[in-house]
């Protein structure tokens, strides 16, 4: 008789086909950006409403599959950086490419590893051929390195990164592609509303593929856990950020205590308040207040007229320290607008678990450049100061547009089942006082 971890198992693996079967799709010809170099997915809705011409957001995309691809085109080296890894699907395409040459090397969170849950995944195993087990749950085995919060007293530190780097090794570097964003590589990774990023650039490929190795240890396939760093013991990147001729910089959080890598919070927030001429969009699983950039917002949006509207996931919405309870004007919240915005919890049947920045999509001054910050990076101290994160600073139009169409459909959703609830809640209050 299963139990209560097997049924968990099936339990996910019906939604997971539900989901692959039904609302997601494949879209064979993704609307391209920057020269086709670049393709931004969503696994949600988008409104093509707020589309500009011939620049349809690609929307309910089967994001694992895009990692699949990706997967299965590499033909020199593979790695990954995974808070987690619970893909069937990921991990034997992962097994496959090994199988054919291809040099495989994997960094995972040391708490979010499957090895932490080993009765969950002795049913995940079955559902493998032997050729293809788990590699970390056999004794051969390859090289897996977790993160060493415990080595550094970093309790709450996570090596939070969802990044693929493709064929750095490849000679031809038209081979060369990164994929990154909020999506993890899991079973119910495809449950909650993600993005990511595809780049197929050398230059984003050599920036990932220092990050990676600082982690990693050495530039071999075998580590050297004598020398990986995570969180604050991170070096400073040796490779200039910026690709595309500065039309998206990549930044890898977090800051390190030798004081060579940025205040990430900071220099969001002086993009805010350099940039925003007429509107953000927020749309975040995670949002903090007291971090320098929900006060540029703040300041936009009250003594500069910005437009601002924002999404947060319901989970974490309802906090205290949450920018969704300042926004409403919350009394409860530490840091209240005196100006309220539209604001709005997400209460779609799907985690929303973007993390997402638009600035100036909407503006009707053409000179205005939009923005996107997009990634890993929640909007928190712990982002900025602990985790292994990454985020891109995205300055297109074309891609702005794309994020403002997912924007949309989620904040219309989020405003429609609000009102709604509101509604119901009336409707019970007025029961009750009829009864009494």
């Amino acid at each position: 008789m299963f139990n209560r971890s097997a049924k968990f198992v099936v339990s996910i693996f019906a939604i997971h086909f539900s989901l692959a079967q039904g609302q997601i799709r494949y879209n064979t010809n993704p609307t391209p950006s920057l020269g086709g170099k670049v393709f931004v997915f969503f696994n949600g809705t988008a409104n093509y409403a707020k589309s500009i011409p011939g620049n349809i957001s690609n929307d309910r995309e089967n994001l694992e599959q895009r990692v699949i691809d990706i997967i299965n085109n590499a033909k020199a080296s593979l790695d990954v950086a995974a808070y987690e890894l619970n893909s069937l699907n990921i991990v034997v395409a992962l097994c496959k490419a090994r199988e054919r040459g291809v040099r495989v090397r994997i960094i995972m969170d040391d708490e979010a590893a499957p090895h932490n849950n080993e009765e969950l995944w002795k049913y995940v195993r079955t559902l493998l051929s032997y050729r293809y087990q788990v590699p970390w749950m056999t004794d051969a085995g390859w090289p897996i390195v977790k993160s060493k919060k415990n080595l550094y007293k970093a309790r709450t530190a996570q090596m939070h990164n969802k990044f693929v780097v493709a064929d750095y090794l490849s000679a031809d570097t038209t081979d060369d592609v990164v994929l990154t964003g909020s999506y993890n590589f899991t079973i119910t990774g495809m449950v909650s509303m993600q993005n990511v990023v595809q780049i197929q650039s050398a230059k984003a490929t050599q920036i990932y593929t220092e990050e990676f190795e600082n982690m990693w240890g050495s530039d071999t396939e075998q580590p050297d856990t004598t020398k990986a760093a995570f969180h604050q013991y991170k070096a400073a990147l040796k490779t200039d950020p910026s690709i595309f001729g500065g039309k998206i910089s990549v930044y890898l959080a977090p800051m390190n205590k030798y004081k060579t890598r940025p205040n990430y919070l900071e220099m969001i927030a002086d993009i805010v308040t350099r940039e925003a001429q007429h509107d953000i969009k927020i749309c975040s699983f995670s949002f903090s207040t007291k971090i320098d950039v929900d006060e540029a917002i703040k300041e936009k949006a009250e003594e500069r007229g910005v437009n601002v509207k924002a999404v947060f996931d319901k989970s974490l919405g309802k906090g205290n320290w949450s920018l969704y309870k300042s926004m409403i004007g919350d009394t409860s919240a530490r840091a209240v607008w005196k100006k309220k915005a539209e604001a709005y919890l997400a209460y779609e049947d799907r985690q929303l678990h973007h993390k997402y920045l638009i600035i100036d999509a909407e503006s009707p001054d053409t000179s205005d450049v939009p923005v996107v910050i997009t990634g890993s990076f929640n909007f928190s101290k712990n982002a900025n100061e602990a985790n292994d994160d990454n985020f891109l600073v995205i300055r297109d139009r074309a891609i702005a547009n794309q994020y403002l169409q997912e924007f949309y459909a989620r904040f219309e959703a989020a405003k429609k089942l609000e009102l709604s609830r509101k509604e119901t809640n009336q409707t019970e209050k007025l029961i009750t006082d009829d009864d009494e």
